[in-house]
């Protein structure tokens, strides 16, 4: 039987973990905890690339074990980018409208001074 604190040793689970923090930091649109995450993740997947094929499997196991969790992440992200379009868009139209607005402003007669 494996100890709690093992379990959690195990790059799978870490990364399971990591997969959970990380949609719940994208849905509170916690970059600083992304990044942070992002980084665990690599670290992860340095440590099982260098581990025996026996953790590597261990680790894929896991991971598959953590399907749902990966399919939300996934669509929390498809929503994220979205958006991030719609906001693009939004800020585009805006430059567009201070643009016209100023050049309409700059071209204002003042009569026959």
């Amino acid at each position: 039987m494996t100890i709690g604190w093992q379990e959690q040793l195990r790059p799978g689970v870490a990364l399971r973990e990591i997969v959970r923090q990380a949609t719940a930091a994208l849905i509170q649109m916690d970059s600083e905890r992304l990044e942070e995450l992002a980084r665990c993740c690599s670290d992860l997947n340095r440590e099982v690339q260098g581990s025996d094929s026996d953790t590597a499997l261990e680790a894929a196991a896991d991971m598959q074990a953590s399907e749902h969790d990966l399919r939300v992440l996934e669509r929390v992200l498809f929503e994220t980018r979205a958006n991030l379009n719609v906001f693009t868009r939004l800020h585009v139209i805006r430059l567009n409208e201070a643009a016209h607005l100023q050049a309409a402003e700059g071209k204002v007669s003042y009569g026959d001074n």
